[in-house]
């Protein structure tokens, strides 16, 4: 892999590391919309941060430079470890991941290249997928019940710790690898604090999965008004309520620009998400979006998610999703043009009264429908899989 230029030297990593440790001085920054604080920055050099970006590595089954962990991936258990991720990654490309990226390529290049900000919601931690499906986006805003928690600090473990560590954390992406999606139970064990320690961890192992560098990270909290308050990253945060975030800026590989991932732990539910609800009044600041759902419980059919629901309505510009997103009767004609994908079968057993008839019947004629080349989402047993492409066809409300 072609390394980035930085600026800062392998040979002060040590220092960094444990400097990551300490708690940094309280650096507040204040900002409105994810898309006008970051856009992309384009630079000769850009500055990596060498300490999390090496972790980053370690965590993927890659070599490191770094002094501090380069002892500790002589162990067997890493080396394991390391050989189960390789096998593991290529077969995901083969099976998932490059049919995924040649099949968007193939059929909506144009909602790929018009992307500028990617929404997320119950997407906890998978980054990839996204940034398979939609590689040209400037930010990426992910949402999901999962803590932030934070990164280890291998530093101060030993062998058998760091070996312990690794386990949790190839369980805690056994069912992502193996079925394209979290599943919250399995989550709340492997991502308890004395395992992998939240979803931290998973959004830099992805990160660097998809050829990128760590830039920066930093956590957020939102004010009333629902501005982005930025902090430092810390190892040891004050312990805080839902919303509260992280955002990642990462380069990716070959590339000048940086770009931004964000990361919003939520409770999405109208009891919670309410239109005057901090995280509702800082995403409602976005502009035109395009939204990707995949396994989302359904959520967004029941009554008790409509804010969300109405949100991505009036907001975006494409959605690409599967039947757990917003249900078909929400896209008539006049407004939105739906492309299906793959075939319509019943939802899963663990599901009961979320069936579209509708949707079903659609899909009932052949030639409406063309082949989804990959599995993705709950039928992975049957890999009898469907997804909607949605494209906006009508202006967007308030827009003429």
């Amino acid at each position: 892999m072609r390394r980035v230029p930085v600026l800062l030297s392998l040979a002060l990593i040590p220092a960094l590391v444990f400097c990551c440790s300490c708690s940094p001085a309280k650096d507040t920054k204040v900002s409105g919309s994810a898309i006008q604080e970051n856009p992309p920055q384009e630079k000769t050099v850009v500055p990596i941060d060498v300490v999390h970006d090496e972790l980053a590595r370690f965590l993927c089954g890659l070599a490191t430079s770094s002094p501090v962990l380069r002892p500790f991936q002589e162990t067997a258990a890493w080396k394991d470890f390391a050989s189960f991720m390789e096998k593991s990654w290529a077969e995901l490309d083969a099976k998932r991941l490059k049919p995924m990226r040649d099949w968007a390529q193939s059929e909506f290049a144009d909602a790929i290249d018009e992307t500028k900000v990617l929404f997320y919601p119950f997407g906890g931690p998978d980054f990839l997928t996204a940034y398979q499906l939609f590689p040209t986006a400037e930010t990426y805003i992910l949402l999901g019940l999962e803590f932030i928690g934070s990164l280890p600090e291998f530093e101060k473990q030993t062998s058998k710790q760091v070996d312990a560590y690794l386990e949790n954390l190839e369980f805690s992406l056994s069912d992502f690898l193996k079925k394209s999606y979290f599943i919250t139970h399995d989550m709340n064990e492997s991502l308890q604090p004395s395992k992998v320690h939240g979803i931290l961890p998973l959004l830099c192992f992805f990160v660097k999965k998809a050829e990128a560098s760590i830039v920066e990270i930093q956590r957020l909290e939102l004010d009333a008004q629902g501005n982005l308050l930025e902090m430092p990253y810390e190892e040891n945060p004050k312990k805080v309520r839902r919303p509260y975030g992280v955002k990642m800026l990462f380069l990716p590989e070959g590339s000048r620009k940086v770009k931004s991932l964000y990361y919003f732990s939520c409770d999405l539910a109208d009891s919670a998400f309410t239109r005057s609800s901090k995280l509702h009044i800082y995403l409602d600041r976005l502009g035109r979006v395009t939204t990707y759902i995949k396994s989302g419980s359904y959520l967004l059919h029941y009554k008790e998610f409509s804010n969300l629901r109405d949100m991505i309505l009036a907001k975006s510009v494409y959605i690409l999703e599967d039947d757990t997103g917003v249900p078909y009767r929400y896209f008539p004609p006049k407004d939105w043009e739906v492309q299906l994908y793959g075939q319509y079968i019943k939802p899963v057993k663990d599901f009961s009264g979320v069936e579209q008839p509708d949707l079903k019947a659609a899909y009932g004629d052949p030639a409406r429908v063309k082949p989804l080349p990959f599995h993705l989402g709950y039928h992975w047993g049957s890999n009898l899989d469907s997804l909607l492409f949605i494209k906006r066809i009508s202006s967007l409300p308030g827009r003429h």
